[in-house]
């Protein structure tokens, strides 16, 4: 060990490393620059964009570990990602490589393929969904981004 180290204080520097680590990704996924969920179509785009950084600095498997994950869900809002026609990351397991294209809401409308569409600038897709928080369906606003063969996605519910 090097002179002035003891365990104890290598204990110490772990953990104020661990702790430092902890605040950097406390900053980085709740930064001061969010805007508030008052204006949910901006938050929206938000958590889409911090999970497009996420995958860009963390790499794929990272990503998907997160957004497979309940520590993704961020009250309504969650990420998802979609590759070759099928989810393959959301934080229920249910919607885990279902194919979106089959999507269809309570009143016909067939949202999966518009969900499918996403470009690179991203575009918004409404449709009828079951809003877990309150039992009934709301018209559910889901902003979609194109990103590295990948789609980024993730939506909030309206109030009725």
């Amino acid at each position: 060990m090097p002179r002035g180290f003891d365990r104890k204080n290598v204990r110490r520097a772990a953990l104020a490393v661990g702790l430092a680590a902890v605040l950097l990704a406390t900053a980085v996924f709740s930064g001061d620059d969010a805007p508030s969920r008052d204006d949910p179509a901006s938050y929206t785009q938000h958590i889409v964009q911090r999970t497009i950084d996420l995958y860009q600095r963390d790499g794929r498997q990272a990503t998907l570990e997160y957004v497979n994950s309940i520590d993704s869900v961020d009250g309504e809002w969650y990420p998802f990602v979609i590759e070759n026609g099928y989810t393959i990351a959301h934080h229920n397991p249910r919607f885990v490589r279902q194919d979106p294209s089959e999507r269809v809401d309570s009143t016909g409308y067939f949202y999966g393929d518009d969900l499918l569409a996403a470009s690179e600038e991203g575009h918004w897709v409404s449709y009828v969904f079951l809003n877990p928080d309150t039992g009934q369906e709301h018209r559910k606003h889901t902003w979609v981004v194109l990103h590295d063969g990948l789609i980024f996605g993730s939506g909030w519910y309206e109030a009725s």
